[in-house]
């Protein structure tokens, strides 16, 4: 027979408590693929594993790459759990290292936090706390240090130390850049209800960058340290210029997301001249059963006029002067207009029933 638990100590696991794992650690470090370590400039950096914090550091040589040391590591977690992260990096001090070692630490509400570190003083690993950033489920928290000195920084094992919790959180940032900024490697700069604006660090190119949020590249640019656009070096959006790090600017391709276009549907929007319905159902337009009204004018029957929409369209609607039943059968007459020529026998048969009937 079990012991009873005692009611105080039911009592204080509380919902709200059981659902904060306050203290949980997430480590982010560049032995651990996936972790959310990464770097611009990776041909400049060289794995050394005597005296590190974990496994192997890495650090900038001017013997590797194109001999500059300079370039960026980034740690960015996978966030469980909405709240405050206390962020604790290490690297391998040592008299090789630079004395100015710039870390910047983004969190999801906007903020930056920046410290320089003294790489050169104390010996072997060595920790220190950046500071505490709110971090969002699947929002774009990261720590980014900074290797633009010439000198040679070094990266190690950052880890994220939960505080406290976002009680009132959601499940993250679900606005139309959401996609990109889940990227470790990339960083979003700029957003608005239908563009996205940012830098990768990774090499994966713009197209890439723009399909992370269902979108494509409309404009491409040198990058410089940060949300920095060089707008004098404009690229090809497909250009292999085998750059680490562009500004990409992306956009939702013509025809779907947002607004329609006159005479046509785009996906999750509504036709032109018409507004969704409510419960946002595609290419409905409000206050009737889809193909009722269609985009540009009124239609009759189950043929709009003026439009032609396709089979992500809700509903039997023109397509290419066709229509297709919702069950595959085909089974509806193609209309040529506003009705079909069987829609007008049955209105004149209907008018003739009518003038039979006797009056009451």
């Amino acid at each position: 027979m079990r012991a009873a638990i005692p009611a105080a100590f039911v009592l204080s696991l509380s919902p709200a408590a059981l659902a904060c794992p306050v203290g949980q650690k997430i480590s982010v470090d560049n032995d651990t693929p996936g972790s959310g370590y990464s770097e611009v400039k990776p041909e400049n950096w060289v794995s050394h594993s005597v005296e590190a914090c974990k496994g192997n550091y890495r650090y900038l040589s001017a013997y590797v790459g194109d001999g500059t040391r300079k370039g960026k590591a980034s740690w960015k977690p996978k966030i469980a759990t909405a709240g405050m992260y206390e962020v604790t990096t290490s690297f391998r001090a040592s008299v090789n290292r630079t004395n100015d070692a710039d870390y910047v630490l983004y969190d999801d509400k906007g903020g930056t936090q920046k410290k320089s570190v003294n790489q050169t003083q104390g010996s072997g690993c060595t920790k220190v706390v950046i500071g505490t950033a709110y971090c969002a489920v699947g929002g774009s928290c990261r720590l980014v240090l900074d290797g633009d000195d010439g000198k040679s920084d070094a990266a190690d094992e950052t880890i994220f130390v939960l505080k406290s919790c976002d009680t009132g959180a959601d499940a993250g940032p679900a606005g139309p850049c959401a996609g990109i900024a889940a990227v470790a490697a990339y960083q979003v700069c700029e957003e608005t209800a239908t563009t996205c604006a940012g830098v990768y660090d990774d090499g994966a190119g713009c197209t890439a960058f723009c399909a992370a949020a269902g979108m494509v590249c409309t404009a491409r640019f040198g990058a410089g340290a940060g949300c920095s656009k060089e707008a004098q070096n404009p690229y090809p959006c497909g250009a292999n210029n085998g750059h680490l790090s562009n500004w990409c600017e992306c956009g939702y391709p013509s025809g779907s997301g947002g607004s329609g276009g006159s005479g046509g549907t785009a996906a999750g929007g509504a036709p032109s001249g018409g507004s969704t319905a409510s419960g946002g159902e595609a290419g409905v337009p409000a206050g009737g059963q889809a193909g009722l009204s269609g985009a540009g004018g009124s239609g009759a029957g189950w043929v709009g006029t003026g439009a032609t929409l396709g089979k992500e369209d809700a509903g039997p609607h023109a397509s290419g002067g066709t229509t297709e039943d919702d069950s595959g059968c085909g089974c509806r007459a193609a209309g040529r207009g506003p009705a079909g020529p069987w829609l007008l026998l049955l209105a004149l048969a209907a008018a003739g029933r009518r003038r039979r009937r006797p009056r009451d």
